[in-house]
């Protein structure tokens, strides 16, 4: 059975932050491919199994185990597989070296009122 993926704010921030990143390096249309690429891949993959990823290891020593992680090529999505409603909610995407931790300290932590 196939799971609806949504993406949250915070996904489509990241999104936009690797674009302006990407584009530096590659021009804005091939970002743009790069960018249709991971957001098509990475809904195909996780509508079908995405039980089968493993827990986020840098949320996990934190204690926040409920977060898994994709790696496609250079990437990290980070999401949570919310099996009661049969969806996926893509919380983020990442390079490969950029931190989870430091994300979660920028869009939660510094955003708290």
């Amino acid at each position: 059975m196939t799971q609806s993926v949504e993406f949250t704010q915070v996904a489509k921030v990241t999104l936009l932050i690797l674009k302006r990143y990407m584009t530096q390096y590659v021009g804005e249309s091939e970002a743009e491919s790069i960018l249709r690429d991971l957001i098509s891949q990475s809904v195909s993959r996780l509508e079908e199994c995405p039980q089968q990823y493993p827990v986020c290891h840098e949320l996990d020593m934190l204690g926040v185990s409920d977060y898994q992680q994709l790696t496609y090529k250079k990437y990290k999505i980070i999401f949570r597989n919310d099996v009661t409603n049969n969806r996926v909610l893509v919380m983020a995407f990442l390079r490969h070296r950029q931190s989870a931790q430091q994300l979660l300290i920028d869009f939660v932590l510094k955003h708290e009122p």
